[in-house]
């Protein structure tokens, strides 16, 4: 979310830099109070137009005059951008090394690496998945914008001189390029809604709008006073941003069609010029120019606060909490801007300022990059203090898989997330389910033997996800692509003696709460669902199958969430360290939860007499003498990513699991 000043034009505007306070304070206030500001995000979308808007005119400027070198652009740039960048960058990683765990060192080490690079946009894409870690908890997440910023920066100051040196008209090859790149945003979000926001081809059309009004205003002048028109488009563009920041929320779909109003608006703002009632007695209040000239640290500042407090706190920091956050991030903004921005922008010194600034960009991208390959550096003190969340993990399936899941056509193969099986010997039990069965598969493997080996098909992909449910209900169409292939599947593959059906609850029965099950009694799914799994389990009993049920374990938060985590600074472990009530849960209160769901088997189970059953890990996860359902058993972690079991209890459940199946087909 972009928002850096461009280098000052000859006529300085101070209701441009109060248009940036505006965009600032929405984005602020959508990551710290979103209910305040639901679409606050829009003001990403105003800081690219007021960019496009004034490097395009510098750009001309320059053209016009002679002026115009890429050496000079570059540098201006470097000085601009690169001061706080760095200053941020550095101060982050410091603060990342006595507060977060190897993984989560590891991955700041990546962004900051990709940070400095100018590439944040381009790595978030590539890590998007079921399983990414949540934006709420990458403390640099917010240098996307950044990154789509400098990348079009690589390509428009060329693109224009070379335009201005055919004598193309400048105007139109500007309009044409920006329809272009909606029109591939507007396709992608059909085609790839992560890589519609951060592709950087469809998003320069937003910066491409501040172009088009620099060439459409680059010979004009206003007058000492607006017209009515003036005062009529400055009002409308106005009306459009703030009905943006307010009409849509984090759920819309974005940016497409959703952001031409905020963009529109911010170009008309501009547009209308500095005389307006808007622009002269509210965005050039000094109050408000002051917000937006220190816009660029406030939004590099803002995130990394929000997010180590969250990290931190384990949960939602309170609000006095977020309310200092952001208090704190005014003052470092406030800093650099005055102490570090300032001063090396305009030093006179430009060449080996610029040096300095390029030689420290590189080395802290070098020290997280070396950080990423590094594993996060785990000799760390903070490491040390806490439990390792890695005692999950013991190897998956030891590389005893093949990518075959008994499905010839590789095409059809490669819809599913998962499709393998053990290579040491013909698999007898398939496993059909969703990102849990992917997580319990690499126990189960190691915990089989040769009288039954394991074949997957599993997992979400873009192309859905078979959790077992046969219907029609639109409430399950997302299913039914790969459900019918897999149960069809397995239903046809001779060597398979049993199946066993998992589904999550929360996948079933289409519940958000990752870590409670608390509505699971008033679903009004329970039809279906039974429906569903009933016709599934037809279809394999009648092609001779044994069909196994599988509960769905106890839901719990992500265990980063429950560590209590003790940093290496006290006072931070005293104000914001504090017991997460969602992390330990009474087996009683998940058995009373879950009663009609395991009726809800126990009606299937008797519906097919000696051909379906039930396997139920629960005491697996929640045995303990004081039958608490929690992370740690037996001194390992039960849990990995949100409510999906690790790996090591993946093998304890194995270990149970598959003699109770060798029982099931002597």
């Amino acid at each position: 979310m972009g928002m850096h000043q461009a280098q000052l034009t000859h006529n300085y505007r101070s209701d441009i830099d109060g248009l940036r306070a505006l965009a600032v304070v929405s984005v602020v206030l959508f990551h710290a109070f979103s209910w305040m500001v639901p679409g606050g995000y829009a003001g990403v979308d105003v800081f690219f137009v007021i960019s496009g808007y004034l490097i395009t005119t510098n750009i001309l400027n320059g053209l016009n005059e002679s002026t115009f070198t890429i050496q000079g652009f570059y540098q201006r740039r470097i000085r601009r951008i690169f001061p706080a960048l760095v200053t941020m960058l550095t101060l982050v990683y410091a603060f990342g090394w006595f507060v977060l765990l190897a993984t989560e060192y590891r991955q700041l080490g990546k962004h900051v690496g990709s940070g400095a690079s100018f590439i944040s946009n381009i790595i978030l894409w590539q890590e998007s998945g079921y399983f990414d870690t949540s934006s709420a908890v990458k403390p640099l997440t917010h240098l996307w914008s950044l990154g789509i910023e400098e990348q079009f920066y690589i390509v428009w100051p060329l693109l224009l001189w070379v335009i201005f040196r055919l004598r193309l008209h400048i105007l139109t090859s500007t309009v044409v390029l920006a329809m272009a790149s909606f029109a591939f945003g507007l396709w992608s979000l059909n085609d790839d809604v992560v890589g519609a926001y951060y592709s950087p081809i469809n998003r320069f059309w937003e910066l491409l709008i501040g172009a088009i009004l620099a060439a459409v205003m680059l010979k004009r002048t206003y007058g000492d006073k607006a017209t009515k028109w003036q005062q009529a488009g400055s009002i409308v563009g106005l009306v459009l941003i703030v009905f943006t920041m307010f009409s849509l929320d984090g759920q819309s779909q974005f940016p497409g069609w959703n952001a031409l109003a905020p963009t529109v608006g911010a170009a008309l703002m501009i547009g209308c010029g500095p005389q307006t009632l808007t622009a002269h007695r509210i965005f050039s209040l000094r109050a408000i120019v002051w917000i937006g000239l220190i816009s660029f640290p406030l939004y590099l500042w803002h995130w990394p606060l929000l997010t180590f407090a969250r990290i931190i706190s384990s949960t939602t920091p309170t609000a006095q909490v977020r309310v200092a956050a952001v208090v704190l991030s005014v003052v470092l903004s406030w800093a650099t801007y005055r102490l570090i921005e300032k001063p090396l922008r305009f030093h006179p010194r430009v060449k080996v300022v610029t040096g300095a600034l390029v030689a420290s960009m590189i080395a802290i991208g070098l020290i997280g990059y070396v950080t990423f390959e590094k594993g996060g550096i785990d000799s760390r003190e903070i490491v040390q203090m806490n439990p390792d969340v890695q005692t999950g993990d013991e190897g998956g399936s030891n590389g005893w898989v093949q990518d075959t899941c008994g499905i010839s056509d590789t095409k059809v193969a490669d819809l599913f997330a998962s499709c393998l099986e053990d290579n040491r010997d013909t698999p007898r039990f398939a496993l059909i389910g969703d990102s849990k069965a992917e997580a319990l598969i690499g126990g189960f493997i190691r915990a089989s033997t040769e009288s039954g080996r394991w074949l997957l098909m599993g997992g979400n992909s873009d192309s859905g996800v078979p959790v077992p449910l046969i219907s029609d209900a639109p409430e399950f169409e997302r299913f039914q692509k790969l459900a019918r292939i897999a149960v069809d599947s397995v239903a046809n593959n001779p060597d398979i003696d049993v199946v066993v059906l998992q589904g999550a609850v929360r996948a079933m029965f289409g519940i958000e709460d990752e870590t409670s099950f608390a509505s699971l009694p008033e679903s009004p799914y329970y039809d279906i669902v039974t429906e569903g799994l009933r016709n599934s389990i037809t279809i394999l009993t009648e092609a001779g199958k044994k069909v196994v049920l599988y509960i769905d374990n106890p839901p719990l938060p992500n265990p980063e969430d429950c560590l209590q985590r003790k940093t290496t600074i006290g006072v931070l472990n005293r104000l914001l360290v504090k017991p997460n009530p969602l992390c330990e849960m009474p087996i009683q209160t998940f058995i009373d939860q879950t009663a009609k769901y395991y009726a809800m088997f126990e009606q299937l189970k008797q519906e097919f007499p000696s051909q379906v059953d039930i396997f139920d890990a629960t005491e697996i996860f929640c045995g303990s003498e004081d039958r608490i359902c929690r992370h740690v058993r037996w001194e390992r972690f039960m849990y990995s990513y949100t409510d999906h079991p690790s790996d090591y209890a993946a093998r304890i459940i194995g270990e149970n699991l598959n003699p109770f199946l060798e029982s099931l087909t002597p």
